[in-house]
């Protein structure tokens, strides 16, 4: 089900360096818990020797910063004061670490960032452009992952990014959405739940990469004047299937539950305190509580203030995207 938003213009289709170092390196420094599997593919495929860098990358990350701000947000705003998003090496975005100067300064507004996150991105920035010291050791972060990566970039990435960007042409000549074309776990399949589904009435332009190293979602990044996306450059490696498989049961894992789906459809057709869910289910309240928390965590269920009470409500726009999310991974392999 596509975003119900604006229709933006693809103003560029082209290969990405900056945005494949920015994958890589939040790969390396990201805690969340998808980061780890998703170095241990590439390390399997792609990457060999990747998985080396996560512990020492991370602490100069760490060192650097001392900040609590996961990943590394700020990389593609650092490319585009560099003026080389789009380039198909870093050499730009290299020289503008060694020297600090800027096309133009730049004031984000970061609409794909969450608010409070944004404060401490800007920090970032700000530190880049006014502390050499701080653009050295980040630069030599940046050239330290490039290193380990440029072979398998020159050898075969950049050409089978040349080779999707023209399956992605003739996607977009159809005249479907991007929120329609990108593939399942992309963050444009979960505008609502990470805060900017309404990103598209502010921005009319996007500029479209695929990403070699990136084997499964994407990002979105706002850059002010247009928001780059990124996407799986093959969707088809055969180090997908375990992890596709993974997913599938994963996302549905939280309807296998027959007591959990009454709920649900409960919550579907009326919106409900716990006790009220529990009076008319005949189940106890510790139950449905339990229950209630796994359909949040899942993005299922949302609380709604009504009147001067907290009800549950279930979203039948995330349903139906956690069952297209499935049905689509699995048909990818069809």
């Amino acid at each position: 089900m596509p975003i119900e938003t604006g229709r933006p213009v693809c103003r560029a289709l082209s290969a990405s360096a900056p945005a494949e170092l920015a994958w890589l390196l939040n790969l390396l420094v990201q805690t969340a818990r998808y980061a780890e599997p998703a170095i241990a593919e590439l390390d399997a495929s792609l990457l060999p020797g990747i998985s080396r860098l996560r512990a020492p990358i991370g602490e100069r990350v760490e060192r650097l910063w001392a900040d609590e701000l996961a990943g590394c947000p700020e990389l593609m705003l650092v490319a585009r004061l560099a003026g080389s998003v789009l380039d198909d090496e870093p050499k730009r975005l290299f020289e503008w670490l060694r020297s600090g100067k800027a096309r133009s300064g730049l004031a984000a507004s970061m609409l794909t960032e969450p608010e409070e996150s944004r404060s401490a991105i800007a920090g970032r920035l700000r530190r880049l452009q006014e502390e050499p010291r701080a653009r050295h050791v980040y630069r030599e972060i940046l050239v330290d992952v490039w290193d380990l990566a440029s072979n398998a970039w020159e050898r075969s990435g950049r050409a089978a990014v040349a080779a999707a960007c023209r399956s992605w042409q003739a996607k977009l000549d159809t005249g479907e959405s991007i929120e329609e074309l990108v593939p399942p776990r992309h963050p444009l399949t979960r505008a609502d739940r990470l805060g900017f589904d309404d990103l598209f009435m502010h921005r009319d332009e996007y500029a479209l990469s695929p990403l070699y190293f990136c084997l499964s979602g994407g990002h979105v990044v706002d850059l002010d004047d247009y928001v780059h996306i990124g996407v799986p450059a093959s969707d088809l490696l055969p180090v997908r299937k375990v992890r596709d498989a993974a997913f599938v049961a994963d996302r549905l894992r939280v309807l296998a539950e027959p007591t959990r789906v009454h709920i649900l459809i409960q919550l579907l057709s009326s919106p409900s305190s716990v006790m009220d869910v529990a009076r008319s289910l005949r189940i106890s309240q510790p139950s449905v509580s339990g229950h209630l928390k796994i359909l949040r965590d899942a993005g299922l269920v949302l609380p709604r203030r009504f009147g001067g009470r907290t009800v549950m409500a279930a979203s039948r726009k995330r349903v139906e995207r956690l069952l297209e999310d499935a049905r689509g991974t699995i048909a990818r392999w069809d």
